[in-house]
């Protein structure tokens, strides 16, 4: 994902990341302060001349506007029907809703950022190009290096101690069962990690490649959507059956999960879900904090 789609696209996703936080109170501080945060996280992969640092400032606020007024409302609406499924006790297809509904989240956040940041994109000189390119390396080395992708051991033990956090911040303390099941889950499917780390990097060549190229943003914002919203173009066959391996084999372990959640954990990732229902409904109503500086 090229720098400034993927800032834009953080502006709307941190609310939503910040649920690793914990607490309402981390979800509303973190959504509120989402443009500071983006332009800070932004200037890890291309340098803007004052105008276009301007121009995005002003084309971030619009995108942050136009969020909390369409999609947080939804998101709201979205968990509370979450919450009454997970009563009733999960099934399939419950997962396969819930999937369906984030994609069409993740959908409309793509298409919308992208026409904000195309206008930016599309004034970025060859030599900014070449800085994020190089940028986009060193990060892509990083990103390596932090998931032990040359070492198979201590990637599977990151591997399994991320989803555990992920399960243990929704149901609370795992059993040793729970656990043995995500560790199987994220062994039979390690080779994924290093498929999907090259297909990133093909998806950020291809996508730089779409800004050196189009100088027109009523182009270029359509092509770098069809990029990152359907990147199934794009990759192996071989690939494409690994990913929907992975999302079947998923939809599994949640369904095991919820089965084998005690009452307490039930209760506690209930009250969760409710949460955040609640923290999305008062962000839309409160009005935006003043820009800043």
């Amino acid at each position: 994902m090229t720098s400034r789609v993927r800032a834009l696209l953080r502006g709307a996703l941190v609310m939503v990341v910040a649920v690793a936080l914990g607490g309402c109170t981390a979800v509303r501080l973190a959504y509120n302060n989402a443009d500071v945060l983006v332009r800070y996280m932004a200037s890890d992969y291309v340098d803007l001349d004052p105008s276009q640092a301007d121009e995005f400032k002003s084309r971030l606020a619009r995108f942050h506007g136009w969020h909390r007024a369409q999609e947080l409302p939804a998101y709201a609406v979205f968990l509370s029907e979450a919450g009454r499924r997970l009563e009733k006790g999960v099934v399939e297809e419950d997962v396969a809703w819930a999937a369906a509904q984030l994609r069409a989240h993740y959908r409309r956040l793509a298409v919308q950022a992208t026409r904000e940041a195309s206008m930016v994109l599309v004034t970025l000189s060859p030599a900014q190009i070449a800085d994020m390119e190089k940028k986009l390396s060193d990060i892509n080395a990083k990103f390596a290096r932090e998931r032990h992708l040359d070492e198979q051991d201590k990637r599977l033990r990151r591997n399994a101690k991320q989803m555990n956090k992920q399960f243990d911040d929704w149901l609370g303390s795992l059993t040793d069962a729970q656990e043995a099941r995500i560790e199987r889950f994220v062994r039979e499917h390690d080779a994924l990690s290093l498929s999907r780390f090259e297909d990133r990097k093909r998806r950020q060549r291809e996508g730089v490649a779409l800004i050196r190229s189009e100088r027109d943003p009523a182009l270029l914002a359509p092509r770098l959507v069809e990029l990152f919203v359907d990147p199934d173009a794009g990759r192996a066959v071989e690939l494409r059956a690994a990913i929907a391996r992975y999302e079947a084999d998923l939809t599994r372990l949640i369904v095991d999960m919820d089965r084998s959640a005690s009452a307490e954990q039930r209760t506690q990732a209930l009250r969760r879900v409710a949460r955040y229902a609640n923290d999305f409904q008062v962000l839309a109503a409160q009005k935006p904090a003043a820009a800043s500086p």
